[in-house]
């Protein structure tokens, strides 16, 4: 390997380049370098070299703000957010289909045990599974644990009827732990794709597809329903699986040669080395408080998820058709503010801007619960519906910013809070809003918006402190100098 650093330009990059192990340093424009280094000086690539290996939060990316049609003009994006929008709405016909499925044959206390199974594996791959993630993130790995999951999920109402409920539980089981493999690894992969100013679109495009799906879901379940059997889902669901796993092996063709070796280098990349989640954590306690906002919200989204129904029928005495109603412009709601937050850039004051956007829907949450008529319920439904995406845009490109080391242990750590809060919250919740809906609704926003202003307060005392500690120690230091001199003199 050669001593002196290597200055990969991306500027006209299709992706880029690697950046782990080697002395690199990736720039957008062109920057002249000597055998002793970059022109920038040693600073640059010594916070080049801390952001690769993820003892550096990054610094924000200037956003080219590319638009979603032409990113999908790009094959390899198009397979992949094509693929996954399928996935998506398949998942959602599996979600009904588990659930319903579960009810008639075992029992309401059946549908809360599939919840449970499914999130345990993401919980115990995300503290335990470091080396598992680090194994299969690549393409073909991923295409082969989608071809397993289409076979099981079409495997699903056989299994049931000759094992029973152990049976069904122990595959909703492995079904969880593949897809705690594949989340991560995929959200780790993607990125990659496309260079660094073009990531934040790249995050919103495929943050948009959750939201399409939340729309388009349930609506093309009903229709198949019209027509077919509710087992018939599941066949549903396994054929996007089977459309994904084509999907990522046209990526793994596509990707392997610009992965092996960078642009103007003779020799290949290294394989990237494990990040450590502690060291992660502990060197940016900016993530570590986006965090924990990250997991008192999702604990708290259980609010809407099933206090609504309450608060609608108990408080307004509405009907089911405007249940409905809430759901359909929150889900419409939630695309503009896809599209919203998708032209705004990225910026160095990720933890404010997150910290935010969680005590605004707190705030919405609260304001939903004091509403007294049905338009009011209505408007701060959609105003929480527009404020999502900010949240999930944001937390995204911030991850997406690292090298993919550390970036697939950080999405990890993302899909273990978002799966222990939002199991946590399902199973505590229900208990404590049933008798009194609305003022569950305040008190649960209210908390949350405390907790994200207390958050990024803190995070930012212990910001300063290090930067205080260093100016005392300066002045401290030249006021030793300036006496040392007068008393030479």
């Amino acid at each position: 390997m050669r001593d002196t650093p290597t200055i990969l330009v991306a500027a006209n990059s299709p992706r880029p380049l690697p950046q782990d192990d080697v002395r690199t340093i990736l720039v957008l424009g062109s920057i002249p370098s000597t055998k002793a280094g970059c022109a920038l000086g040693s600073r640059c690539r010594t916070r080049a070299d801390q952001v690769a290996r993820g003892r550096r939060s990054p610094r924000p990316i200037p956003c080219c703000a590319v638009p979603l049609l032409t990113l999908l003009r790009r094959p390899p994006i198009a397979a992949i957010w094509t693929a996954q929008l399928l996935s998506i709405l398949g998942d959602r016909c599996y979600a009904l289909a588990i659930m319903w499925v579960a009810l008639q044959r075992s029992g309401p206390v059946a549908m809360g045990a599939v919840a449970i199974a499914e999130s345990v594996p993401f919980i115990l791959i995300g503290a335990f599974g470091a080396a598992l993630l680090h194994r299969c993130a690549n393409f073909r790995t991923l295409a082969g644990i989608d071809s397993a999951r289409a076979l099981l999920v079409l495997a699903v109402p056989v299994v049931w009827n000759i094992g029973g409920t152990t049976a069904m539980l122990t595959v909703a089981m492995v079904l969880g732990a593949l897809a705690a493999i594949f989340d991560p690894s995929l959200g780790a992969l993607v990125p990659d794709l496309v260079t660094e100013a073009e990531r934040p679109a790249l995050v919103a495009a495929m943050d948009i597809n959750g939201r399409i799906a939340r729309i388009a879901g349930p609506a093309l379940a009903g229709a198949l329903l019209l027509v077919l059997p509710v087992t018939s889902l599941f066949a549903a669901d396994a054929g996007t699986f089977a459309v994904s796993a084509l999907a990522l092996m046209f990526l793994a063709r596509t990707t392997t040669s610009a992965v092996a070796t960078p642009a103007g280098s003779d020799f290949p990349s290294p394989v990237p080395k494990r990040a450590s989640a502690r060291a992660l954590l502990r060197e940016s306690p900016t993530l570590s408080a986006a965090f924990v906002v990250h997991a008192a919200g999702l604990f708290l989204t259980a609010l809407p998820g099933i206090g609504l129904p309450l608060l609608l029928a108990h408080q307004l005495g509405a009907s089911p058709s405007a249940y409905g109603w809430v759901l359909t412009s929150t889900g419409t709601a939630g695309l503009l503010g896809n599209l919203t937050a998708a032209r705004i850039g990225p910026t160095a004051a990720f933890l404010p801007r997150f910290c935010a956007a969680w005590a605004l829907a707190g705030v919405l949450l609260a304001a939903t619960g004091a509403a007294n008529n049905f338009a009011l319920v209505l408007m701060f439904a959609s105003l929480s519906g527009f404020v999502t995406p900010f949240i999930s845009i944001t937390l995204g490109t911030q991850l997406a910013a690292y090298s993919r080391p550390a970036r697939l242990r950080l999405m990890s750590i993302n899909h273990t809070v978002m799966r222990t809060a939002g199991t946590a919250g399902m199973a505590i919740i229900p208990a404590l809003i049933a008798s009194a809906p609305a003022r569950g609704f305040i008190l649960g926003g209210t908390s949350l918006a405390v907790v994200a202003v207390t958050a990024w307060a803190i995070s930012v005392t212990v910001a300063r402190a290090p930067r205080i500690r260093s100016v005392r120690v300066t002045e401290a230091s030249s006021t030793t100098r300036t006496s040392s001199t007068d008393q030479a003199a």
